[in-house]
C-alpha cells in the first residue's frame, strides 16, 4: 500500500482502537459466549492449550483492551496534534500507535483458531438470542466473509505496526 493512502488512515485509527477496546471489555461482559468459541481440547485432533477457557477469554480481553487503547491515544495523538510534537515513544521508536498495531495484529493471529473453530464446529456467537431460542446458525457465506474481512484487517493492522 502507498505510504500517502497509509498516512490519510492515521485519522481512523483511534476508531479502530475505541472498536478494539470495546471488544475487549466484552470478553468480560459476555464472557460466556467467548468461551462457547474457544476451541475444545483435541479439537481437530491436536488442538491443546494449557489453561482454562475462561483464562484464554481474559488475558486475550485485557491485551485487546490495552491495544485498544494504545492504538485510540497513539492514533489520536498522531492523527491531531500538531506536526512538529511528538508522543513519547513507550516501546519502540515507531510510537504507541504503531505498537499497538502491531500487537493486535498478533492478538488478531492468536484468536484465529476460535473463528476457525466457529466454522469447523458450528459453534454460535451468539449463544442465545434475547428471547431466549437458540443463537442463528453462522451461514458459509458469513464464514467467507469473515475470512476475507480478517485477512483485510491483518493487512491494515500490519502496515499500521511498521
Amino acid at each position: 500500500l502507498q505510504y500517502e493512502w497509509i498516512q490519510s488512515w492515521k485519522y481512523t485509527w483511534p476508531l479502530l482502537g475505541a472498536i478494539y477496546a470495546a471488544a475487549g471489555v466484552t470478553h468480560f461482559t459476555l464472557e460466556e459466549e467467548y468461551v462457547n468459541i474457544y476451541p475444545a481440547n483435541r479439537a481437530w485432533g491436536f488442538w491443546s492449550l494449557p489453561g482454562s477457557p475462561q483464562f484464554h477469554v481474559q488475558w486475550t480481553g485485557v491485551a485487546e483492551l490495552l491495544g485498544g487503547l494504545g492504538l485510540l491515544i497513539g492514533g489520536a495523538y498522531d492523527a491531531f496534534a500538531p506536526v512538529y510534537t511528538q508522543f513519547p515513544n513507550v516501546l519502540t521508536p515507531a510510537g504507541i500507535g504503531s505498537d499497538s498495531a502491531a500487537a493486535l495484529m498478533l492478538l488478531t493471529l492468536v484468536v484465529t483458531p476460535a473463528n476457525i473453530y466457529m466454522y469447523t464446529h458450528g459453534a454460535k456467537l451468539p449463544m442465545k438470542t434475547p428471547e431466549g431460542e437458540p443463537g442463528p446458525e453462522i451461514p458459509v457465506a458469513g464464514h467467507a466473509i469473515r475470512g476475507v474481512m480478517q485477512v483485510v484487517l491483518l493487512a491494515l493492522l500490519y502496515q499500521m505496526g511498521e
